[in-house]
């Protein structure tokens, strides 16, 4: 079980830099093919052998949709993470439980990249 806090050291991967650079791209295609980039930022942080998924809310205005927030509730929201399984294709989400601040590595899903962002989207968003 791991705490909210990434372990590692920040920006240290064992992910290929190449991997890295296609799944962040997929990830954010699909967060913005279902239009979340309208009122959310995107974080993709690659640390370890995990990429961790987060988002904040943007300030009101863009859309009208939200309320006004307070600069204390602008920091980023963990949404999970996905571990490399050696492909680029085979990935495990770990998904974040907000109850006792931990990364949940006992419940986890597998599959392709495209399809975890949807179950964080679905999971955290929707």
């Amino acid at each position: 079980m791991g705490h909210r806090k990434k372990p590692g050291t920040p920006g240290k991967t064992t992910i290929p830099a190449e991997v890295v650079a296609s799944v962040t791209k997929r990830l954010l295609d699909v967060f913005t093919g279902r239009e979340y980039h309208l009122d959310h930022h995107i974080f993709i942080i690659p640390q370890q052998c995990y990429l961790y998924v987060e988002v904040e809310r943007k300030e009101f205005g863009s859309r009208g949709r939200r309320p006004p927030i307070t600069r204390s509730s602008t920091t980023h929201i963990p949404l999970g993470r996905l571990k490399f399984m050696d492909r680029s294709d085979r990935w495990e989400y770990q998904p974040y439980r907000f109850s006792d601040e931990y990364w949940d590595d006992s419940d986890t899903e597998k599959g392709a990249p495209e399809d975890l962002m949807l179950s964080m989207i679905v999971d955290r968003l929707c």
